[in-house]
Order: C-alpha cells, then structure tokens, then sequence
C-alpha cells in the first residue's frame, strides 16, 4: 500500500506493546511516544491481516457451506505472509550488516 494510512484505535495494551518490544532487544531504550507508535502500527498490522484473511476466501459471506472463515484459513493466511517476511527480513538483515559494516558499527553498541 502505497499511501500512509493514520489508525487511531490500538487494540493493543501498552504493557503488551512493552513487552513485545523488550523480547525484540531487552538492552533497547525507547524515546517518548515510541511505545504508543508501536500500538498504533500493531494494530494497523492486525487490520491488515484481518482484511487479507478475508480477501483469501473464496465464497462471499453468508452464502451457506465454506463461507466461514475457519482456524485452517486464518493459518494458511498467515503462512503466506510468514514466508513473504521471513524473505523480507533476512534480505533487510543483510543491508544493516552492510550498512554497519561500512559505517563502522559494531552491532552491540549503539551510536
């Protein structure tokens, strides 16, 4: 999606949000409002999913058998996207490391 799109709700408490972060990097420090950000665009994640899951069926709603989004369609949903990120991820994890690698950064510290 090409436009920015601003979410209001987050579905996500800030203890969760918190706690989510510090299993990314428990060493990591977070500026003022970051948290709240991070709420903000989880839940726009969420969105996200939950539109894509339905896009990915098949028979409209309420049209009788297989209409129902069932915990095999949401998997297979979020298998697709699990394996379109991991891809995204490692290629992302490899740009910092040369990134850091040609500003000089070790990984452990911070600028």
């Amino acid at each position: 999606m090409s436009e920015e799109r601003e979410y209001q709700e987050n579905r996500i408490p800030y203890q969760q949000a918190r706690k989510s972060l510090r299993l990314a990097n428990p060493k990591r420090q977070y500026a003022t409002g970051s948290v709240d950000r991070f709420r903000t665009k989880a839940s726009a994640i969420v969105d996200l999913f939950a539109k894509y899951v339905d896009e990915q069926m098949i028979k409209p709603p309420n049209t009788g058998h297989g209409c129902r989004v069932t915990t095999s369609h949401v998997n297979i949903a979020y298998r697709k996207i699990e394996m379109d990120l991991d891809a995204f991820f490692k290629k992302e994890s490899e740009l910092m490391a040369s990134v850091r690698i040609a500003m000089n950064i070790n990984g452990d510290e911070e600028e």
